[in-house]
Protein backbone atom coordinates (compact mmCIF):
# COMPACT_ATOMS: atom_id res chain seq x y z
CA UNK A 1 0.00 0.00 0.00
CA UNK A 2 2.75 2.43 0.92
CA UNK A 3 4.64 1.55 -2.26
CA UNK A 4 1.59 2.45 -4.38
CA UNK A 5 1.24 5.71 -2.49
CA UNK A 6 4.84 6.65 -3.20
CA UNK A 7 4.57 5.72 -6.89
CA UNK A 8 1.39 7.78 -7.30
CA UNK A 9 3.05 10.69 -5.59
CA UNK A 10 6.17 10.42 -7.75
CA UNK A 11 4.01 10.24 -10.89
CA UNK A 12 2.15 13.40 -9.83
CA UNK A 13 5.40 15.22 -9.13
CA UNK A 14 6.98 14.27 -12.46
CA UNK A 15 3.87 15.09 -14.47
CA UNK A 16 3.41 18.38 -12.62
CA UNK A 17 7.00 19.52 -13.10
CA UNK A 18 6.83 18.60 -16.80
CA UNK A 19 3.67 20.69 -17.15
CA UNK A 20 5.37 23.60 -15.42
CA UNK A 21 8.37 23.56 -17.70
CA UNK A 22 6.07 23.82 -20.71
CA UNK A 23 3.99 26.66 -19.28
CA UNK A 24 4.02 30.37 -19.87
CA UNK A 25 4.90 32.61 -16.93
CA UNK A 26 1.30 33.80 -16.70
CA UNK A 27 0.02 30.26 -16.21
CA UNK A 28 2.52 29.21 -13.56
CA UNK A 29 0.73 30.44 -10.43
CA UNK A 30 -2.51 28.69 -11.28
CA UNK A 31 -0.76 25.45 -12.13
CA UNK A 32 1.31 25.59 -8.95
CA UNK A 33 -1.93 25.83 -6.96
CA UNK A 34 -3.32 22.75 -8.69
CA UNK A 35 -0.04 20.90 -8.16
CA UNK A 36 -0.02 21.82 -4.47
CA UNK A 37 -3.57 20.55 -4.07
CA UNK A 38 -2.80 17.29 -5.84
CA UNK A 39 0.30 16.59 -3.81
CA UNK A 40 -1.17 17.66 -0.49
CA UNK A 41 -4.15 15.39 -1.06
CA UNK A 42 -1.76 12.44 -0.89
CA UNK A 43 -0.64 13.35 2.63
CA UNK A 44 -2.09 12.04 5.87
CA UNK A 45 -1.68 14.65 8.61
CA UNK A 46 -5.24 14.83 9.90
CA UNK A 47 -4.38 12.74 12.96
CA UNK A 48 -1.17 14.42 14.08
CA UNK A 49 -1.01 14.41 17.88
CA UNK A 50 -0.76 17.48 20.10
CA UNK A 51 0.00 21.06 19.13
CA UNK A 52 3.15 22.44 17.52
CA UNK A 53 4.08 25.85 16.14
CA UNK A 54 7.06 27.09 14.17
CA UNK A 55 8.11 30.75 14.52
CA UNK A 56 10.45 32.30 11.95
CA UNK A 57 12.38 35.36 13.18
CA UNK A 58 13.79 36.92 10.02
CA UNK A 59 16.63 39.40 10.47
CA UNK A 60 16.36 41.68 7.45
CA UNK A 61 19.55 43.09 5.97
CA UNK A 62 22.00 40.24 6.57
CA UNK A 63 22.82 39.71 10.25
CA UNK A 64 26.41 39.75 11.48
CA UNK A 65 26.07 36.55 13.48
CA UNK A 66 29.86 36.22 13.54
CA UNK A 67 29.70 38.87 16.28
CA UNK A 68 26.76 37.22 18.01
CA UNK A 69 28.18 33.74 18.59
CA UNK A 70 31.97 33.40 18.76
CA UNK A 71 34.13 30.27 19.25
CA UNK A 72 35.52 29.96 22.75
CA UNK A 73 38.44 27.68 21.84
CA UNK A 74 41.50 29.90 22.02
CA UNK A 75 42.97 29.01 18.64
CA UNK A 76 39.69 29.70 16.84
CA UNK A 77 39.15 32.87 18.84
CA UNK A 78 42.56 34.14 17.74
CA UNK A 79 41.61 33.37 14.12
CA UNK A 80 38.36 35.29 14.63
CA UNK A 81 40.22 38.28 16.13
CA UNK A 82 42.76 38.43 13.33
CA UNK A 83 40.18 38.07 10.55
CA UNK A 84 37.73 40.63 11.94
CA UNK A 85 40.25 43.29 12.87
CA UNK A 86 38.54 46.34 14.36
CA UNK A 87 35.17 44.56 14.23
CA UNK A 88 36.33 41.86 16.67
CA UNK A 89 34.77 42.04 20.11
CA UNK A 90 37.16 41.96 23.11
CA UNK A 91 37.24 38.55 24.74
CA UNK A 92 36.76 40.12 28.16
CA UNK A 93 33.38 41.56 27.09
CA UNK A 94 31.92 38.27 25.87
CA UNK A 95 29.62 35.92 27.81
CA UNK A 96 30.76 32.33 28.20
CA UNK A 97 28.29 29.48 28.35
CA UNK A 98 28.39 26.96 31.19
CA UNK A 99 30.39 24.44 29.14
CA UNK A 100 32.89 27.03 27.81
CA UNK A 101 32.17 26.05 24.18
CA UNK A 102 30.83 29.34 22.82
CA UNK A 103 30.99 33.06 23.62
CA UNK A 104 27.88 35.20 23.36
CA UNK A 105 27.65 38.86 22.39
CA UNK A 106 27.49 40.85 25.66
CA UNK A 107 23.93 41.97 24.86
CA UNK A 108 22.65 38.39 24.58
CA UNK A 109 22.43 37.69 28.31
CA UNK A 110 18.93 36.23 28.13
CA UNK A 111 19.76 33.98 25.19
CA UNK A 112 22.92 32.78 26.92
CA UNK A 113 20.81 31.82 29.95
CA UNK A 114 18.29 29.96 27.77
CA UNK A 115 21.22 28.17 26.10
CA UNK A 116 22.53 27.17 29.53
CA UNK A 117 19.04 25.87 30.37
CA UNK A 118 19.35 23.57 27.30
CA UNK A 119 16.44 25.25 25.51
CA UNK A 120 18.48 26.99 22.82
CA UNK A 121 20.95 25.64 20.27
CA UNK A 122 23.28 27.34 17.80
CA UNK A 123 23.50 25.96 14.27
CA UNK A 124 26.75 27.13 12.75
CA UNK A 125 27.50 28.40 9.24
CA UNK A 126 24.14 27.93 7.54
CA UNK A 127 23.37 29.45 4.15
CA UNK A 128 21.61 29.37 0.81
CA UNK A 129 23.05 26.49 -1.23
CA UNK A 130 21.99 24.49 -4.27
CA UNK A 131 24.47 21.75 -3.42
CA UNK A 132 27.64 21.51 -1.32
CA UNK A 133 30.44 23.62 -2.82
CA UNK A 134 34.03 24.51 -1.99
CA UNK A 135 36.19 27.51 -2.79
CA UNK A 136 37.46 26.06 -6.08
CA UNK A 137 33.97 25.18 -7.28
CA UNK A 138 32.72 28.65 -6.37
CA UNK A 139 35.43 30.21 -8.51
CA UNK A 140 35.08 27.87 -11.48
CA UNK A 141 31.51 26.54 -11.55
CA UNK A 142 29.03 29.44 -11.39
CA UNK A 143 26.15 27.12 -12.31
CA UNK A 144 26.49 25.56 -8.85
CA UNK A 145 26.03 28.89 -7.06
CA UNK A 146 22.68 30.58 -6.23
CA UNK A 147 21.95 33.51 -8.53
CA UNK A 148 22.58 37.09 -7.34
CA UNK A 149 24.27 35.74 -4.24
CA UNK A 150 25.01 38.98 -2.38
CA UNK A 151 21.88 40.99 -3.33
CA UNK A 152 19.35 41.63 -0.55
CA UNK A 153 16.14 41.29 -2.56
CA UNK A 154 17.18 38.12 -4.38
CA UNK A 155 18.56 36.42 -1.29
CA UNK A 156 15.57 37.30 0.89
CA UNK A 157 13.38 35.68 -1.73
CA UNK A 158 15.60 32.63 -2.22
CA UNK A 159 16.19 32.03 1.49
CA UNK A 160 12.48 32.28 2.27
CA UNK A 161 11.45 30.14 -0.72
CA UNK A 162 14.37 27.68 -0.50
CA UNK A 163 14.36 26.43 -4.08
CA UNK A 164 17.46 28.11 -5.44
CA UNK A 165 18.15 25.61 -8.22
CA UNK A 166 15.19 27.01 -10.16
CA UNK A 167 14.52 30.60 -11.30
CA UNK A 168 12.87 32.51 -8.49
CA UNK A 169 10.03 33.63 -10.76
CA UNK A 170 8.98 30.00 -11.27
CA UNK A 171 8.19 29.25 -7.64
CA UNK A 172 5.53 31.30 -5.90
CA UNK A 173 5.37 29.52 -2.55
CA UNK A 174 7.77 29.83 0.38
CA UNK A 175 9.01 26.89 2.39
CA UNK A 176 6.84 27.87 5.33
CA UNK A 177 3.86 27.97 2.99
CA UNK A 178 4.68 24.59 1.49
CA UNK A 179 4.78 23.18 5.03
CA UNK A 180 1.44 24.82 5.80
CA UNK A 181 -0.07 23.32 2.63
CA UNK A 182 0.61 19.84 4.00
CA UNK A 183 -0.15 20.54 7.65
CA UNK A 184 -3.38 22.50 7.23
CA UNK A 185 -5.40 19.27 7.28
CA UNK A 186 -4.20 18.67 10.84
CA UNK A 187 -6.33 21.65 11.93
CA UNK A 188 -10.07 21.21 12.41
CA UNK A 189 -10.88 24.64 11.00
CA UNK A 190 -11.12 26.63 7.78
CA UNK A 191 -8.66 29.17 9.16
CA UNK A 192 -5.19 29.25 7.65
CA UNK A 193 -2.27 27.84 9.68
CA UNK A 194 -0.02 30.79 8.72
CA UNK A 195 0.15 34.22 10.38
CA UNK A 196 2.53 37.11 9.82
CA UNK A 197 3.19 39.90 12.31
CA UNK A 198 5.46 41.63 9.79
CA UNK A 199 3.30 42.16 6.71
CA UNK A 200 3.91 40.26 3.47
CA UNK A 201 6.89 37.95 3.07
CA UNK A 202 8.17 35.25 0.72
CA UNK A 203 8.22 32.58 3.46
CA UNK A 204 4.53 31.98 4.12
CA UNK A 205 2.50 31.98 0.88
CA UNK A 206 1.61 28.42 -0.08
CA UNK A 207 0.18 26.73 -3.13
CA UNK A 208 -3.05 26.01 -1.20
CA UNK A 209 -2.72 28.07 1.97
CA UNK A 210 -2.55 31.85 2.30
CA UNK A 211 -1.11 33.68 5.31
CA UNK A 212 -3.01 36.30 7.28
CA UNK A 213 -1.11 39.47 8.22
CA UNK A 214 -2.00 40.76 11.68
CA UNK A 215 -1.29 44.14 13.23
CA UNK A 216 1.11 43.21 16.08
CA UNK A 217 -0.21 45.92 18.39
CA UNK A 218 -3.96 45.77 17.85
CA UNK A 219 -4.64 42.45 16.18
CA UNK A 220 -7.22 42.20 13.37
CA UNK A 221 -9.41 45.25 13.03
CA UNK A 222 -13.14 44.68 12.89
CA UNK A 223 -15.50 46.61 10.62
CA UNK A 224 -16.63 49.98 11.91
CA UNK A 225 -20.39 50.38 12.44
CA UNK A 226 -20.92 46.64 11.93
CA UNK A 227 -18.88 44.47 14.28
CA UNK A 228 -18.85 44.83 18.07
CA UNK A 229 -21.56 47.50 17.98
CA UNK A 230 -24.72 47.18 20.03
CA UNK A 231 -26.97 49.92 18.62
CA UNK A 232 -29.94 49.09 16.37
CA UNK A 233 -28.53 50.81 13.28
CA UNK A 234 -25.38 48.67 13.39
CA UNK A 235 -27.46 45.50 13.71
CA UNK A 236 -29.53 46.53 10.70
CA UNK A 237 -26.45 47.33 8.61
CA UNK A 238 -24.95 43.99 9.56
CA UNK A 239 -28.11 42.13 8.60
CA UNK A 240 -28.24 43.92 5.24
CA UNK A 241 -24.62 43.06 4.53
CA UNK A 242 -25.28 39.39 5.34
CA UNK A 243 -28.11 39.35 2.78
CA UNK A 244 -25.90 40.95 0.13
CA UNK A 245 -23.17 38.39 0.74
CA UNK A 246 -25.73 35.58 0.40
CA UNK A 247 -26.86 36.67 -3.08
CA UNK A 248 -26.17 34.10 -5.79
CA UNK A 249 -23.86 35.00 -8.66
CA UNK A 250 -22.35 33.11 -11.56
CA UNK A 251 -19.62 35.67 -12.30
CA UNK A 252 -16.22 34.24 -11.22
CA UNK A 253 -14.82 37.59 -10.09
CA UNK A 254 -17.93 38.32 -8.03
CA UNK A 255 -17.74 34.83 -6.53
CA UNK A 256 -14.10 35.38 -5.64
CA UNK A 257 -14.78 38.79 -4.08
CA UNK A 258 -17.74 37.40 -2.15
CA UNK A 259 -15.88 34.40 -0.72
CA UNK A 260 -12.76 36.48 0.03
CA UNK A 261 -14.75 39.05 1.97
CA UNK A 262 -16.66 36.41 3.93
CA UNK A 263 -13.48 34.50 4.78
CA UNK A 264 -11.65 37.67 5.82
CA UNK A 265 -14.50 38.82 8.02
CA UNK A 266 -14.98 35.39 9.62
CA UNK A 267 -11.24 35.13 10.29
CA UNK A 268 -11.05 38.61 11.78
CA UNK A 269 -13.93 37.94 14.15
CA UNK A 270 -12.47 34.62 15.31
CA UNK A 271 -8.95 35.97 15.77
CA UNK A 272 -10.10 39.15 17.50
CA UNK A 273 -12.04 37.12 20.03
CA UNK A 274 -9.01 34.96 20.82
CA UNK A 275 -6.66 37.93 21.15
CA UNK A 276 -9.09 39.86 23.35
CA UNK A 277 -9.30 36.87 25.69
CA UNK A 278 -5.54 36.22 25.81
CA UNK A 279 -3.46 36.58 29.00
CA UNK A 280 -1.82 39.89 29.83
CA UNK A 281 1.75 38.50 30.07
CA UNK A 282 2.93 41.59 31.94
CA UNK A 283 4.90 44.68 30.84
CA UNK A 284 5.93 45.06 27.19
CA UNK A 285 8.51 47.40 25.67
CA UNK A 286 6.47 48.79 22.79
CA UNK A 287 9.58 50.50 21.40
CA UNK A 288 11.00 47.05 20.61
CA UNK A 289 9.27 46.05 17.37
CA UNK A 290 10.38 42.43 17.63
CA UNK A 291 9.09 42.10 21.21
CA UNK A 292 5.74 43.55 20.13
CA UNK A 293 5.43 41.05 17.25
CA UNK A 294 6.39 38.06 19.39
CA UNK A 295 3.95 39.11 22.12
CA UNK A 296 1.15 38.98 19.55
CA UNK A 297 2.34 35.51 18.49
CA UNK A 298 2.06 34.41 22.13
CA UNK A 299 -1.46 35.84 22.33
CA UNK A 300 -2.39 33.96 19.17
CA UNK A 301 -0.95 30.71 20.51
CA UNK A 302 -2.97 31.13 23.70
CA UNK A 303 -6.12 30.65 21.59
CA UNK A 304 -4.96 27.53 19.77
CA UNK A 305 -7.71 25.35 21.26
CA UNK A 306 -10.49 27.84 20.58
CA UNK A 307 -9.31 28.07 16.96
CA UNK A 308 -8.97 24.25 16.69
CA UNK A 309 -5.32 24.54 15.70
CA UNK A 310 -2.80 21.69 15.97
CA UNK A 311 -0.14 23.13 13.63
CA UNK A 312 0.71 26.80 13.04
CA UNK A 313 3.46 28.74 11.25
CA UNK A 314 4.28 32.30 12.36
CA UNK A 315 6.53 34.98 10.87
CA UNK A 316 8.10 38.00 12.55
CA UNK A 317 10.83 40.29 11.29
CA UNK A 318 13.42 42.76 12.53
CA UNK A 319 15.14 45.13 10.09
CA UNK A 320 18.33 47.16 10.27
CA UNK A 321 20.94 44.39 10.02
CA UNK A 322 22.66 45.79 6.91
CA UNK A 323 25.55 47.17 8.97
CA UNK A 324 27.85 48.63 6.30
CA UNK A 325 28.80 51.46 8.62
CA UNK A 326 28.71 52.33 12.29
CA UNK A 327 28.39 48.61 12.96
CA UNK A 328 29.43 48.38 16.59
CA UNK A 329 26.78 50.76 18.06
CA UNK A 330 24.14 49.57 15.61
CA UNK A 331 24.78 45.93 16.48
CA UNK A 332 24.49 46.80 20.17
CA UNK A 333 20.94 48.05 19.64
CA UNK A 334 19.98 45.18 17.33
CA UNK A 335 21.29 42.42 19.59
CA UNK A 336 19.70 44.04 22.64
CA UNK A 337 16.31 44.08 20.88
CA UNK A 338 16.76 40.50 19.69
CA UNK A 339 17.67 39.36 23.19
CA UNK A 340 14.78 41.19 24.86
CA UNK A 341 12.22 40.03 22.31
CA UNK A 342 13.18 36.35 22.38
CA UNK A 343 13.62 36.22 26.16
CA UNK A 344 10.20 37.83 26.68
CA UNK A 345 8.64 35.39 24.21
CA UNK A 346 10.28 32.43 25.95
CA UNK A 347 8.84 33.63 29.28
CA UNK A 348 5.35 34.03 27.77
CA UNK A 349 5.44 30.51 26.32
CA UNK A 350 6.39 29.12 29.72
CA UNK A 351 3.50 31.01 31.27
CA UNK A 352 1.19 29.35 28.74
CA UNK A 353 2.78 25.96 29.41
CA UNK A 354 3.61 25.44 25.71
CA UNK A 355 7.39 25.95 25.71
CA UNK A 356 7.87 22.36 24.53
CA UNK A 357 5.40 22.81 21.68
CA UNK A 358 6.81 25.95 20.05
CA UNK A 359 10.13 26.15 18.19
CA UNK A 360 11.56 29.54 17.24
CA UNK A 361 14.43 30.02 14.82
CA UNK A 362 16.35 32.87 13.20
CA UNK A 363 17.15 33.36 9.55
CA UNK A 364 18.53 36.19 7.41
CA UNK A 365 19.37 37.26 3.85
CA UNK A 366 22.95 36.10 4.38
CA UNK A 367 25.83 36.48 6.82
CA UNK A 368 28.40 39.29 6.74
CA UNK A 369 31.99 39.47 5.61
CA UNK A 370 34.73 38.91 8.16
CA UNK A 371 36.64 41.92 6.90
CA UNK A 372 35.84 45.50 7.80
CA UNK A 373 34.16 47.78 5.25
CA UNK A 374 34.90 51.30 6.46
CA UNK A 375 33.48 50.92 9.96
CA UNK A 376 31.10 48.08 9.14
CA UNK A 377 30.94 44.79 7.27
CA UNK A 378 29.93 43.81 3.75
CA UNK A 379 27.42 41.32 2.42
CA UNK A 380 28.53 37.76 3.07
CA UNK A 381 27.11 34.26 2.68
CA UNK A 382 27.14 31.75 5.54
CA UNK A 383 26.14 32.71 9.08
CA UNK A 384 25.03 31.27 12.41
CA UNK A 385 21.35 30.63 13.28
CA UNK A 386 19.70 29.88 16.62
CA UNK A 387 16.87 27.49 17.45
CA UNK A 388 14.91 28.01 20.68
CA UNK A 389 12.28 25.91 22.44
CA UNK A 390 11.66 23.32 25.10
CA UNK A 391 11.84 20.50 22.52
CA UNK A 392 15.28 21.65 21.34
CA UNK A 393 18.25 19.58 22.46
CA UNK A 394 19.88 22.81 23.52
CA UNK A 395 23.04 23.97 25.19
CA UNK A 396 24.84 22.54 22.16
CA UNK A 397 26.46 23.60 18.91
CA UNK A 398 25.46 21.98 15.62
CA UNK A 399 27.43 22.03 12.41
CA UNK A 400 31.01 23.28 12.36
CA UNK A 401 32.79 26.57 12.89
CA UNK A 402 34.14 27.85 9.57
CA UNK A 403 37.80 28.63 9.09
CA UNK A 404 38.08 32.26 10.20
CA UNK A 405 40.75 33.12 7.64
CA UNK A 406 40.52 35.82 4.98
CA UNK A 407 41.40 34.14 1.69
CA UNK A 408 41.26 30.75 3.40
CA UNK A 409 39.58 27.50 2.41
CA UNK A 410 36.08 28.73 3.40
CA UNK A 411 36.39 32.19 1.83
CA UNK A 412 35.00 32.74 -1.67
CA UNK A 413 37.71 35.34 -2.32
CA UNK A 414 39.65 37.73 -0.13
CA UNK A 415 36.97 39.50 1.94
CA UNK A 416 35.98 36.75 4.32
CA UNK A 417 32.69 35.87 2.64
CA UNK A 418 32.27 32.44 4.17
CA UNK A 419 30.96 29.45 2.20
CA UNK A 420 28.13 27.79 4.20
CA UNK A 421 28.92 24.39 5.63
CA UNK A 422 25.23 23.55 6.05
CA UNK A 423 22.37 24.18 3.66
CA UNK A 424 19.21 26.02 4.61
CA UNK A 425 17.47 22.96 3.16
CA UNK A 426 19.02 20.75 5.84
CA UNK A 427 18.26 23.26 8.56
CA UNK A 428 14.64 23.63 7.44
CA UNK A 429 14.18 19.89 7.03
CA UNK A 430 15.08 19.34 10.69
CA UNK A 431 12.40 21.88 11.66
CA UNK A 432 9.87 20.31 9.29
CA UNK A 433 10.58 16.85 10.64
CA UNK A 434 9.86 18.12 14.16
CA UNK A 435 6.56 19.54 12.92
CA UNK A 436 5.61 16.02 11.82
CA UNK A 437 6.35 16.00 8.08
CA UNK A 438 7.43 12.73 6.51
CA UNK A 439 10.78 12.36 4.77
CA UNK A 440 9.09 12.13 1.36
CA UNK A 441 7.09 15.31 1.99
CA UNK A 442 10.23 17.13 3.11
CA UNK A 443 11.54 16.59 -0.42
CA UNK A 444 8.46 18.40 -1.71
CA UNK A 445 8.98 21.28 0.71
CA UNK A 446 12.73 21.43 -0.02
CA UNK A 447 13.29 20.15 -3.58
CA UNK A 448 17.05 20.83 -3.37
CA UNK A 449 17.31 18.70 -0.24
CA UNK A 450 18.08 15.70 -2.44
CA UNK A 451 21.53 17.23 -3.08
CA UNK A 452 22.55 17.07 0.61
CA UNK A 453 23.21 14.60 3.37
CA UNK A 454 20.18 14.83 5.64
CA UNK A 455 21.57 12.67 8.41
CA UNK A 456 22.99 15.46 10.55
CA UNK A 457 19.83 16.14 12.52
CA UNK A 458 19.40 12.44 13.36
CA UNK A 459 23.10 12.04 14.09
CA UNK A 460 23.29 14.94 16.50
CA UNK A 461 19.68 15.07 17.66
CA UNK A 462 18.63 18.71 17.30
CA UNK A 463 15.34 17.87 19.03
CA UNK A 464 14.79 15.77 22.11
CA UNK A 465 11.73 14.07 20.71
Amino acid sequence: MRKNYKSRREFLKRASYAALLGSSAAAVNGKMSLIGSALAAQGDYANLPGYKALVCVFLYGGSDSFNMFIPAEQGLFEQYTQARGQLALPQSSLLADSSASVLFNPNLTGLRDIYNDSNLAIVRNVGNLIQPVNRLQYQNNPELIPAELFAHNHQQEQVQKSWSSRPTGLVGAGWGGRMADLLMEANNTNLTPSYSMNNANFFQPGNRSSPIAINPLTGPRLMAYLDNNTNTNSDQRDATLEKLMALSTQHPLEQFAQSSFINARTSSRALSGVIDASPDFGPLNTNNKLAVQLRMVARMISGRDQLSMKRQVFFVGLGGWDTHDNQTPRLQTLTANLNEGLADFNRALKELGVENQVTTFTSSDFGRSLTINGDGSDHGWGGHYLVMGGAVNGGKLYGDWPEYAVGGADDVGDKGRIIPGMSLNQFGAALGSWMGLSNSDLLDVFPDLQNFDTGWQQQYGLFTG
